[in-house]
């Protein structure tokens, strides 16, 4: 399978986007968060594929703010996201971030929700939204 440059620097920009939206969510964050909010270092490496054909990874190194308040649990993170790309030399670095949280509605059932997203060079940014239920056995 061969996957054209066009698609692997589409699939970076896919991966990552969010320069000025990590740092404003950061700056307000941080700003406003409450005493009872918790700091934290996260590292995570993501990994692409286009099939079964490995195309890059993203590792982001992320500084955030936790917390709760009632039954919502809550988060929001930010920092480089170092990029590369599977047959091009070296890598990039891009900014990305992300915010969530949960609403527990019972000890059981929980809704749960995160946008993420970061910047990608001179392409258009790249955003994620997820959403969900999780049910505790």
């Amino acid at each position: 399978l061969q996957v054209s440059w066009h698609r692997l620097h589409k699939n970076k920009n896919y991966l990552i986007k969010m320069k000025t939206i990590a740092l404003a969510l950061a700056a307000t964050t941080l700003a406003s968060a409450p005493a009872s909010a918790g700091t934290y270092l996260n590292a995570e490496v993501n990994n692409g594929y286009y099939g079964s054909e490995y195309v890059g990874r993203t590792v982001e190194l992320h500084v955030g703010l936790d917390g709760s308040k009632e039954k919502f649990d809550y988060y929001i993170q930010g920092g480089p996201a170092l990029v590369a790309i599977d047959g091009v030399d070296g890598t990039e670095t891009e900014l990305s971030g992300k915010f969530g949280g949960n609403y527990n509605v019972s000890e059981k059932v929980a809704f749960y929700g995160e946008f993420a997203g970061g910047t990608n060079g001179d392409l258009d940014n790249t955003y994620n939204l997820k959403a969900g239920a999780k049910y505790k056995f």
